[in-house]
């Protein structure tokens, strides 16, 4: 593939309301408007919109002004940004990625909480970051967890997202079992059980066929009592490296269980808030989260395979000590519009443009992408670039 041709980007997506009915409408956007200046085409679509052969793909296109809906061939880099809430929402992205087995991968996925524990725990280095954890086995194994931690518990599934279904158990004074946690919409709740054997049944029956992992509950509240984590953005550049894009803390509110923005947090700039809360030590905080951020992604590329971009949730206690709390491989970008970082949210929508043409670049297939067209509205859509049409 030489410079002058086009690349053809496809992102599959989920779906959501509105016009057209795709999740991130304004991440696919960014994506959209400057494809072009980096010699890409770019499709957006639903797993349902692939053909069960993988000959054609129907889905939306930006043509400068609006969306506009598409047919297409199968696309040369497949970025796969589907948020799965259900089995067959699950089911139904594998199929289609079976199905368009041809295109190149943007990145691979990591596997649930538990396995990237299991594979950064073999580093020394990486396994100094990560809280002690171990999988529910049941209540007994639980309630001995419990009387043996001062702050209780953090349960999450090994598989969730956005906060959903956390639970943070402790063990009272007077031997009452207090739960506080999220449900599977997010909505925050709380319950006092008498006695920890009647806790520890609702728990159970809280988690269900759904599998979890368990932590010591870690105090990371700021000085207003706000939960907080930091988030870093890695991602690979034009170059195929690694680069940290940006930074930032994300602010929960008073008395919530997660800082996650879907739970109602918020976002500010790293330095300041940790200037704020551990004086000229947040300077070195900061070096320390960089340092650790350089760190992981090969651990986890050499394990898992190829990646794209990884977003990184830190915590840090009153202390000092940093803890690698989730490391997320479809990350979101949101905090850098909340934290007016204009800079990181431009690379943070620019470098999977960028990777994807590294990827074209140096995949060494033969493209012929001046061939390949849109059809939209019953016409086709060149996909050569604009100065070669």
């Amino acid at each position: 593939m030489t410079e002058t041709q086009v690349g053809f980007l496809g992102i599959m997506t989920g779906r959501r309301n509105g016009n057209p009915p795709i999740s991130e409408p304004e991440f696919c956007s960014q994506l959209s408007r400057a494809a072009p200046l980096h010699n890409l085409k770019v499709l957006v679509f639903h797993p349902e919109g692939v053909a069960d052969d993988g000959s054609s793909v129907n889905g939306y296109f930006w043509d400068g002004e609006k969306w506009q809906p598409a047919q297409a061939p199968p696309p040369d880099i497949l970025y796969n940004r589907c948020f799965y809430r259900t089995p067959e929402e699950k089911q139904s992205a594998a199929a289609a990625m079976h199905a368009l087995s041809r295109s190149l991968p943007w990145s691979r996925g990591l596997p649930d909480k538990w396995g990237v524990y299991g594979i950064l725990r073999r580093s020394r280095r990486a396994a100094a970051l990560l809280p002690e954890t171990a999988v529910y086995s049941g209540r007994r194994d639980l309630g001995n967890r419990l009387a043996e931690r001062e702050y209780g518990v953090f349960l999450k599934p090994r598989a969730g997202s956005h906060g959903r279904k956390t639970l943070h158990a402790v063990l009272s004074g007077g031997g009452e079992l207090l739960v506080r946690g999220r449900d599977k919409k997010n909505e925050p709740f709380q319950y006092v059980f008498g006695t920890p054997d009647e806790g520890l049944d609702w728990i159970h029956r809280f988690i269900g066929r759904h599998r979890y992992i368990i932590q010591p509950y870690l105090h990371l509240i700021s000085r207003r009592g706000q939960p907080f984590d930091v988030r870093v953005l890695m991602q690979k550049n034009g170059s195929g490296a690694w680069m940290l894009t940006g930074m930032a803390v994300r602010l929960g509110r008073q008395g919530s269980l997660t800082s996650n923005l879907h739970g109602g947090g918020t976002a500010v700039p790293a330095l300041p808030f940790l200037l704020a809360e551990y004086g000229e030590e947040g300077r070195e905080l900061l070096a320390e989260l960089a340092s650790a951020s350089a760190l992981l992604p090969p651990l986890l590329e050499a394990a898992c395979g190829r990646l794209g971009e990884l977003g990184l949730d830190f915590g840090i206690d009153a202390g000092g000590r940093l803890y690698l709390l989730e490391a997320n491989s479809k990350p979101g970008r949101t905090v850098f519009r909340l934290t007016g970082d204009r800079r990181a949210a431009r690379l943070a929508a620019e470098n999977p443009l960028r990777y994807a043409r590294h990827l074209l670049l140096t995949s060494g297939s033969n493209y012929r992408l001046p061939q390949r067209q849109l059809r939209s509205n019953g016409r086709m859509i060149s996909m050569v670039p604009k100065e070669d049409s």
